[in-house]
């Protein structure tokens, strides 16, 4: 993977990172907005909406209640109605009784009233219902009756109790029981009486009402069981885990919990005036889903600016690249045209120019040692050719094996032939020393040539040796030069590192700004995104200087090869300097043969005219000659083998230097 990703272009790899980067940005930003804007709604509702929706619906229940309450109230602790009671409950006053009961019930329109008379020999249960009295006796081992004595064992001043009269025949109702003041010898309160409301009222108000699109509102006594509930509640106990916190007294609960895999808003409160909990259950999904459907929408807008932002953020990438491009396709030019004249031309006025700027100087100081080389391997060729004609190797084209003509070498070897054939001819035909005579001043004419010769050729190789040196020092100075810049070129990259650790410190202060901001809440947003920018930008930054870095790179590998190469031809330079001082001594000893060979013919020609009868010295004279002539035939043959290797390694030099173009016109010229 990261090779595919190594391969990929510049522009392509700022681009993906940027979108990358732009995407998680993005898509960051839109999930802290639907978190925050869902937690704010939740803790909106558990702490503000449901507890006051809770309150309205107390209060209200609480004011429909309180009337019943009173006139409850005010019926049990009736003086008239006590002192009946402890009369006997006569029958004479019933009527007053029953005209007493049809006020209370027209007051409150409710559909029964009723008063338990104890009297404390007999209970009597009487219930004013739809403009008629009942009566009946009352009997602690009647179920129908358990009522009244379970709420004097309470103890209690009062109590709602949700139950159905079988004697008045009517359906469920809700009875306020209330104890009159005065008791009788028992302890018992002479009279307990109320009303009974129809609950059909109270479960329409409640069923009614609504919390969200689905949540209802359920009555809860005080053990927890749910008495009447809406359509659409679900829970039936507060005993389940989770509900358990809902049964307190004090105070509005609301929380949030999952009930038969179901999430929901869940809110008590208790009334006092009812002795009962209000209950209230919403889903969550009621107040989550508007909340989907705007962060849909901001899902939607944040694409549509992730895909403006991408089509801005190509051309930016486009323009960012073109200078580093544009110096690689350049570079990549001159290293495969190795034209040192072209120049590096960038737009750029920053980094990449300054690169640009200092390539360019590096290209037109190779130029200059180059040219330097070159010039000194024009002189070498120069030198090794006048060698080789010295030597005799004389070639009427450029190649070495066309046409050689007769060589020095040969004329040595002829004269030694020629020597002794005189010397034979001396031993043979001594009174022909007038003629040697005559011939000796052709030895004399021919050694003094050959010691001319021999000295040009010392001349020649002293200035081959002379031109070798100022080539090998030229050298040197190139490979120090190319050294120099190798050093500046990882100074660069040393300047790079530092870019690198720069920009990793901008990404770890960005990071913990992005903390810092994240920690401030609203107020570091803007602050985060400043934070997130300077952490795109050090991103971006590292990414350019690894590209740098790897230009950097191949710009140091072209300066290894040309120490290589520098080197390769400083060796063979050193060759050449070493065959040259050995030339240039065989050429000395030939100078020092040569002017022997020239006094040696001197004195034969004066020995032939003085005496023409030392015949004898002759032979030893020429003998001397044909040793001479030998050892000089074979300094010469020397003198060509160095010549040649000379040549060739002129030849292979200059066509090291001839692969560098040093100006447009450089291939014509040479």
């Amino acid at each position: 993977m990261q090779f595919e990703w190594q391969r990929l272009s510049l522009r392509l790899r700022l681009f993906s990172a940027f979108g990358v980067l732009l995407t998680l940005v993005v898509l960051s930003s839109l999930l802290m907005q639907s978190r925050f804007s869902t937690q704010s709604r939740v803790d909106n509702l558990l702490q503000v909406e449901i507890p006051a929706q809770l309150g309205k619906l107390a209060s209200d229940v609480t004011l429909q209640l309180a009337p019943s309450l009173q006139l409850s109230r005010g019926l049990a602790t009736s003086v008239f109605i006590e002192d009946w009671v402890k009369e006997g409950v006569p029958r004479l006053s019933q009527q007053a009784i029953e005209a007493e009961m049809a006020r209370i019930q027209g007051q409150l329109d409710a559909g029964i009233v009723f008063i338990v008379a104890n009297t404390g020999e007999a209970v009597y249960y009487y219930l004013y219902h739809e403009g008629r009295l009942s009566r009946r006796q009352m009997h602690a081992d009647d179920p129908q009756d358990g009522w009244y004595f379970r709420y004097l064992n309470s103890g209690a001043a009062y109590e709602l109790n949700l139950d159905t009269n079988e004697f008045s025949g009517s359906g469920l109702k809700m009875f306020v029981n209330y104890s009159g003041l005065t008791k009788n010898a028992s302890g018992i309160p002479y009279v307990v009486a109320g009303v009974g409301l129809d609950m059909v009222q109270l479960t329409e108000m409640i069923s009614q009402y609504r919390l969200g699109e689905s949540g209802g509102v359920s009555l809860v006594n005080a053990d927890g069981l749910v008495e009447v509930k809406a359509t659409d509640s679900r829970i039936e106990t507060l005993a389940d885990t989770g509900l358990q916190a809902l049964k307190a007294r004090q105070g509005i609960r609301v929380i949030e919990t999952t009930y038969a895999d179901i999430p929901l808003f869940v809110g008590s409160v208790w009334i006092d005036a009812l002795q009962r909990y209000l209950l209230v259950e919403a889903p969550r999904e009621d107040y989550m889903l508007p909340i989907r459907q705007q962060l849909l929408q901001s899902v939607l807008l944040g694409l549509l600016l992730l895909l403006v932002s991408l089509a801005l953020l190509y051309p930016l990438v486009t323009s960012l690249t073109r200078p580093i491009l544009s110096f690689q396709q350049q570079m990549k030019q001159i290293t495969r045209t190795l034209n040192l004249a072209q120049r590096i031309q960038v737009g750029d006025r920053a980094e990449v120019g300054d690169l640009a700027v200092q390539t360019n100087h590096l290209l037109e100081r190779l130029g200059h040692v180059i040219q330097g080389i070159l010039s000194s391997s024009k002189q070498l060729n120069l030198s090794a050719n006048q060698l080789a004609h010295t030597a005799g190797l004389v070639s009427h084209q450029q190649h070495l094996q066309q046409q050689v003509s007769q060589s020095m070498a040969a004329a040595v070897e002829q004269m030694s032939s020629s020597v002794a054939e005189i010397t034979s001819t001396m031993e043979e035909l001594s009174a022909s020393s007038t003629q040697i005579a005559d011939h000796s001043q052709s030895v004399v004419d021919v050694a003094n040539l050959t010691l001319d010769n021999s000295k040009k050729g010392a001349q020649a190789m002293q200035q081959l040796v002379q031109r070798m040196t100022e080539i090998q020092q030229d050298n040197a100075r190139s490979l120090q030069e190319i050294m120099e810049l190798g050093a500046k070129s990882k100074q660069i990259s040393k300047v790079m590192d530092l870019i690198n650790t720069l920009a990793d410190q901008t990404k770890l202060i960005a990071f913990n700004a992005a903390l810092e901001a994240s920690s401030a809440g609203e107020s570091g947003k803007r602050f985060s995104v400043v934070a997130g920018e300077i952490r795109r930008l050090a991103d971006s930054v590292t990414d350019s200087t690894l590209e740098i870095e790897d230009r950097i790179q191949e710009i140091q590998d072209s300066i290894s090869r040309l120490v290589i190469n520098s080197e390769k031809g400083a060796s063979s330079i050193q060759s050449g300097m070493e065959v040259s001082a050995v030339t240039a001594d065989d050429l000395n000893a030939l100078v020092q043969a040569a002017t022997k060979t020239s006094n040696a013919a001197q004195q034969i020609s004066l020995s032939t005219r003085q005496q023409k009868t030392a015949s004898s010295q002759v032979v030893i004279a020429l003998r001397d000659i044909a040793n001479a002539s030998s050892h000089n035939a074979q300094s010469v043959r020397d003198i060509t083998e160095i010549s040649e290797t000379m040549l060739s390694m002129s030849a292979e030099l200059d066509s090291l230097v001839r692969a560098f173009q040093l100006s447009q016109s450089s291939d014509v010229n040479s």
